[in-house]
């Protein structure tokens, strides 16, 4: 273990990041547990693979996928049901179309787009992103909406919002990350009428044991949550306050608290079908869904991520599909995601292992640290 240890001590070492802690299981059996550096440098926090909170971003998406798969499960969807059966602002969807001068129209959408295409990611919702004019209306729109001073809609009234507005491109014709994830979260309080989070809270968290997981902290436990740092740029501390409460907005595309303790349990639970300790949270068939990779050979060539190279993408997940593309030693199988601030999780069938690591980088730059600690990771086996 030698190996992991030393790969993760020289991030920190080396000023690179402010801290990390990771859990890495094989067979049901710690191959690796460690922390390193500091939750918060100033008051001299040290980081706890045990203790620390994480605000984990998009690594979010998983747990509302299997929230959502759990429905799925009893019959209440179907994957090619068009989102605007629970989502009526889906209903008609329009596409900003981009003319290669930089300008866009508004068109009709020839088709609406389908709850498996927000699975795949293949939806053409956007996030605020200005990459796409679609993005880049949404971030408009959502600034003219918070200057007007109304309070922030709840998780479904929000979905709706967005499903008003254009989308990127015709649903399905090709992959861009966005905020599909979000908009199935809202689905989840459709169709059951709990909020997103007291949803998972019975279904998920309390029955894998998972305490130290939400989309709000109490404020008796802030002082355990990690403070995020721009790592090039002098390890800047963040200012962000985060909620003690639940909040109107219940993203679950990004707005999970979690601990590499109670992430290594859902981590576990999809490693062995969906099942631990005795408790089904999913069924052996729809994890093997989630984990096989959807795209269509025409979508992979928008899925170009650099921490995508060698992987499909399943349902809110990456798919190793090329471990030689990738430049990864791991096995064709593995899969998991990661999130905005670096924190990175994967499930490896073929040699029973999960691996949890969680990190507070601004910006994430996973393609920098991530397949450094792969490479140990799979050597140490």
């Amino acid at each position: 273990m030698q190996l992991i240890r030393n790969t993760l001590s020289r991030f920190v070492s080396s000023g690179q990041i402010a801290g990390c802690a990771v859990r890495i299981l094989r067979k049901d059996e710690v191959l690796y547990e460690g922390s390193f550096g500091y939750a918060d440098i100033e008051k001299k926090v040290e980081m706890s693979s045990e203790n620390t909170i994480f605000p984990i971003a998009s690594m979010s998406k998983v747990v509302t996928v299997a929230a959502i798969m759990q429905l799925y499960e009893q019959g209440l969807f179907k994957m090619w049901d068009p989102v605007s059966e629970y989502l009526p602002g889906f209903k008609s969807p329009k596409i900003a179309r981009e003319n290669p001068d930089g300008s866009y129209e508004i068109v009709d959408a020839k088709g609406e787009v389908t709850m498996r295409q927000l699975f795949t990611m293949t939806s053409g919702v956007p996030y605020c992103w200005g990459d796409t004019a679609a993005g880049r209306i949404r971030a408009e729109k959502e600034k003219e909406y918070m200057a007007s001073g109304e309070p922030f809609p709840g998780t479904v009234a929000y979905a709706n919002l967005v499903g008003q507005l254009p989308l990127a491109f015709e649903p399905g014709e090709k992959w861009m990350y966005g905020f599909s994830i979000d908009v199935l979260g809202a689905v989840v309080e459709v169709l059951t009428g709990k909020s997103l989070g007291e949803y998972m809270k019975e279904n998920i968290f309390d029955p894998l044991g998972m305490k130290n997981t939400g989309f709000f902290v109490p404020a008796e436990n802030h002082s355990r949550i990690a403070t995020l740092y721009h790592i090039n740029d002098g390890m800047k501390p963040e200012q962000r306050s985060y909620p003690s409460a639940k909040p109107e907005f219940e993203s679950g595309g990004g707005g999970l608290f979690s601990t590499v303790p109670d992430y290594s349990r859902f981590a576990q639970m999809l490693l062995h079908g969906g099942t631990l300790d005795g408790v089904r949270i999913l069924g052996r068939k729809t994890v093997d869904l989630i984990s096989t990779d959807h795209l269509t050979p025409e979508q992979r060539k928008s899925d170009s991520w650099d921490t995508q190279r060698g992987y499909g993408y399943g349902l809110g997940v990456r798919v190793m599909t090329n471990p030689e593309l990738a430049g990864i030693n791991g096995s064709v199988g593995e899969w998991g995601w990661d999130g905005a601030f670096g924190n990175w999780f994967c499930v490896d069938p073929k040699e029973e292992l999960t691996c949890v690591y969680l990190t507070t980088n601004l910006p994430g730059d996973h393609y920098r640290f991530v397949p450094k600690l792969m490479a140990s990771m799979y050597a140490s086996l």
